[in-house]
């Protein structure tokens, strides 16, 4: 998929910069065992996750607590930083 125009670019790349960790945080704090598996499948250095391990289970679902926290931040800091100045830029008229 390719963004034509400077302005769709950056907003590709910040729904990028949200929608990944919210996902992934979403997919760990529901399905932790499968999360778990998933991330030591795919990078080798996260602890895999047998039916009873209840202590990992707990570790990635605060992972994926983190993640949404992260999310939500980045959420914030793109509301503050350019929504809210280009709203009171439009208002204004300038």
């Amino acid at each position: 998929m390719q963004a034509r125009g400077v302005f769709l670019q950056l907003v590709l790349i910040y729904l990028i910069v949200c929608l990944v960790p919210l996902s992934l945080g979403t997919y760990l704090l529901l399905a932790p065992r499968r999360g778990g598996n998933f991330l030591n499948d795919a990078f080798a250095i996260f602890p895999h996750v047998e039916p009873g391990d209840r202590l990992k289970n707990l570790f990635y679902r605060a992972l994926g607590l983190g993640l949404i926290a992260v999310s939500s931040f980045y959420v914030h800091q793109i509301y503050l930083n350019i929504a809210v100045p280009l709203a009171r830029f439009f208002r204004n008229g300038r």
